[in-house]
C-alpha cells in the first residue's frame, strides 16, 4: 500500500484558488504533484459541500422567496380573472334587464294613470 502523502492547508488553499481561476485542471494537478480528484475533493471540503456525484445547486433564501412570490401572483391573478368574469356577466345582465325597462315603459316616462278631477263622484269613503 502507498504511503499518501499529506498537504498543509496553506498549499490545497493555494491549489484551490488556481483551480477556480479556470485553466486545465488535469495540468495543474500533474504541476501540483496531485490527483485530480483529490484537487476536487479539497474544493468540495473547502466550499462546505457534501460528497455526492449528484451535483445540487445551493437553495438561497431569495430563490425561495421568489418561487413565493411567484405562486402568490399567480394564486392572486386567478382570483383576478374569477372577479372579471362575475363582473361581466353582471354588466351584461344589468344592460338586458335595461333594454327591458325601457322597451315596457315606451317613451321613458312615468308609467301613471291620470289624475281624477276635481268634484268627480266617487265613492272612496
Amino acid at each position: 500500500m502507498a504511503k499518501q502523502k499529506r498537504y498543509s492547508l496553506e498549499f490545497r488553499e493555494r491549489a484551490i484558488r488556481r483551480m477556480k481561476l479556470g485553466g486545465n485542471i488535469s495540468q495543474l494537478a500533474r504541476e501540483l504533484g496531485v490527483e485530480r480528484t483529490c484537487l476536487y475533493i479539497w474544493k468540495r471540503k473547502m466550499d462546505r459541500q457534501p460528497y455526492s456525484r449528484v451535483g445540487r445547486p445551493k437553495q438561497d433564501w431569495r430563490d425561495n422567496r421568489i418561487e413565493e412570490l411567484e405562486a402568490k401572483i399567480t394564486r392572486l391573478e386567478g382570483i383576478i380573472g374569477g372577479q372579471w368574469l362575475e363582473l361581466d356577466f353582471f354588466e351584461s345582465a344589468l344592460r338586458r334587464t335595461e333594454g327591458r325597462v325601457r322597451k315596457k315603459s315606451g317613451n321613458g316616462g312615468k308609467a301613471s294613470t291620470p289624475r281624477s278631477e276635481a268634484g268627480c263622484e266617487r265613492k272612496a269613503d
